[in-house]
């Protein structure tokens, strides 16, 4: 097997779509290679300009440029913006601290022509080199690749330049960094910083477990759920009222997934979904059901987050449940539960709506009403939303403009809106990778959704849809009481383990944040600038081992399965510091000692808000967990009376 073979053969399984366009290339054109005696000095030249790659010997670059990488020694991921003939990256990785080299090119020929001169199959494989084509690259398509331990080091990113040769690319450098920065910049928004959503997220969870269990499983729902080829995902974005009398025209024919917000709309224009979709914590949500009778609510599917409000619950009068765990640590928690999970990766209910369409795996996804913008009269909502066409208030501080729908200009929108507005994209970028989904924006108004067809929603019903014959209900079924007996105890039992893996954690934490404590008192007085002056190597070195095996606790196994994400937004941005400041070089005395001490400050804050968030956790799991215990007697009862 040739080099470029078994590198091709790597490659395939990290990046699919790049595979198959490196797969047609059977000869370098534009790129003319010079061997110079070795594969590792090759040099290339472009053959439209004459430049070479390498200005020197490409040994010799190779050197100067892992010289000048000294600095980021320590840094678990570096990024790249070139391939040249792919040497430098098995050099890298002499550096035994680096994990991740993520390498962009903006040209399919120098790929080719790196992966025939370097064996780096290995390091594909194992993930070590992550390699995109830049003309692929969006803030969507890097948050699958970009690892989650790389992230959190956003703040010592920096896109190096594998050689001058590369700078006349300078658009698409800018270009590359913009996405990657957005990417981390909505993994920042996206975490927050306050941990009482997350606690009511746990609390609902917890006492809706044995509903969860009665209802069908989000597997039930993705096995039966496709009654037609397409699904209509009807959102309540200021454009939706256009589409409805052609929505009502074709509702016989298609699956209409309708967001909660939408479904009072609906009922008033005689328009029945097929499943509605739910994935906030609030009360608040619970309104939308409020508004809709119980003949309108019969043979719907209310497909919802097992972490939904009991008032919404309560409102759903008819029809039929389903609740499922969303993809996130403490739901994964639950293992054995995996048939009601997992999804809810976006952050709204119209995101929720097109993951589920793609997994239940309809031919074509039309969206409409889902604008992301506000409308051309300043509308936030669509007409007849029961909180008004104007909920979301205009915020010039804060509002952007991005690309409309079309192409045409621009329009004005919400850091929110946003954050929905990657959701989607990243799961129709995935969508349009891995599967034959059609993916077709319909809204005819508000942002462009990257990655969708465009097509007027007339069209769409000529063109689409099917009307040979009608649908039929959804109809799904549960697991008998035997099974949901055994589900709830298990579930009982993970939840009292979780709980002592809490109480040794708070034990640990406190105990750390005492010891943390006393040397800094002990040093208070001095400028923290001369801290090497006072302060002994060995002593803040143990402090900072001692740290690091609380860490470790924390961060390794089953802590962290269940307690990470619900902690994360009160530690989460102090951690982005902590992961800068560990990645400083430490190439002296003084530098050892005042790494050491940032460690000692940035983790007695750690511990505080570990062990504060702990205590309102575990509140939380005392407080509900009684609801699971008597659920499972009653089922123990029951079966002791057969």
């Amino acid at each position: 097997m040739t080099i470029y073979e078994k590198n091709l053969r790597a490659l395939r399984s990290q990046n699919p779509n790049l595979y198959n366009k490196l797969s047609k290339i059977t000869t370098n054109s534009k790129f003319e290679v010079f061997a110079n005696g070795s594969l590792s000095d090759a040099n290339i030249v472009d053959l439209t300009d004459h430049q070479p790659l390498y200005e020197a010997t490409p040994r010799k670059e190779t050197e100067s440029i892992l010289k000048s990488l000294d600095r980021y020694r320590l840094y678990p991921a570096l990024y790249f913006y070139g391939m040249g003939n792919g040497y430098l990256y098995k050099r890298l990785f002499d550096n035994r601290f680096l994990k991740t080299v993520y390498i962009f090119e903006p040209e399919l020929e120098l790929i080719y022509v790196a992966l025939n001169l370097t064996d780096l199959s290995n390091e594909i494989n194992s993930d070590k080199i992550v390699l995109f084509h830049t003309e692929d690259v969006t803030s969507g398509s890097l948050m699958g690749s970009i690892k989650g331990q790389d992230i959190i080091h956003f703040k010592g990113y920096t896109l190096h330049l594998h050689s001058n040769f590369y700078e006349k690319y300078r658009d698409d450098i800018l270009r590359v960094n913009k996405e990657v920065t957005k990417l981390f910049s909505y993994q920042i928004n996206a975490t927050g910083n306050d941990i009482t959503d997350e606690l009511l997220g746990l609390e609902h969870f917890i006492q809706n477990l044995p509903t969860m269990l009665k209802n069908p499983t989000l597997h039930e729902l993705t096995q039966k759920g496709k009654i037609t080829d397409s699904a209509v995902i009807v959102a309540t974005g200021p454009s939706l009222a256009k589409q409805l009398p052609i929505l009502k025209e074709i509702q016989d024919y298609v699956t209409i997934i309708s967001v909660d917000a939408s479904l009072p709309i609906l009922e008033k224009e005689g328009i029945k979904p097929d499943i509605v979709t739910s994935i906030e914590r609030i009360a608040l949500t619970g309104k939308f059901y409020e508004k809709t009778s119980k003949a309108f609510q019969k043979d719907i599917v209310f497909a919802l987050t097992a972490i939904v409000d009991q008032e919404l619950l309560d409102n759903i009068k008819a029809g039929q449940l389903q609740l499922s765990m969303r993809p996130t640590g403490n739901h994964y928690y639950f293992m054995e539960l995996d048939e009601w999970g997992y999804i809810g990766i976006g952050m709204s209910a119209a995101n929720m709506a097109y993951e589920l369409a793609s997994k239940i795996g309809f031919e074509n996804i039309i969206l409409i009403g889902q604008d992301l913008a506000y409308g051309k009269d300043g509308s936030s909502h669509a007409k007849d939303h029961i909180f008004g066409e104007d909920e979301v208030k205009h915020n010039d501080q804060k509002d952007d403009y991005i690309e409309a729908y079309g192409g045409e200009g621009k329009v004005k929108t919400t850091w929110v809106w946003k954050l929905f507005l990657s959701g989607y994209e990243n799961v129709i970028q995935v969508n349009n990778q891995n599967t034959k989904i059609v993916t077709i924006n319909a809204t005819e108004g508000g942002a462009r959704i990257r990655g969708t067809k465009e097509i007027p929603f007339r069209e769409v019903a000529k063109k689409y849809i099917r009307k040979d014959r009608k649908k039929e209900k959804i109809k799904l079924d549960s697991y008998d009481d035997a099974t949901i007996e055994a589900l709830l105890k298990k579930s009982d039992e993970k939840i009292t383990h979780a709980l002592t893996l809490g109480y040794n954690m708070q034990k640990s934490a406190t105990k750390m944040l005492k010891e943390i404590t006393q040397i800094i008192r002990k040093y208070q007085k001095y400028d923290i600038s001369d801290i090497h002056r006072y302060a002994k190597e060995k002593e803040t070195k143990k402090v900072v081992d001692k740290i690091a095996k609380v860490r470790n606790k924390y961060y390794g196994g089953e802590f962290e399965s269940f307690y990470g994400l619900l902690i994360s937004p009160l530690i989460t941005h102090l951690e982005y510091d902590i992961a800068y400041w560990s990645i400083q070089p430490e190439r002296s005395q003084r530098e050892r000692i005042h790494k050491n001490w940032r460690m000692i400050v940035f983790h007695h804050e750690w511990c505080m808000r570990v062990t504060t968030a702990l205590e309102s956790i575990i509140k939380v799991i005392e407080a509900k967990k009684p609801i699971l215990e008597k659920e499972v007697a009653h089922y123990s009862e029951e079966e002791a009376l057969v």
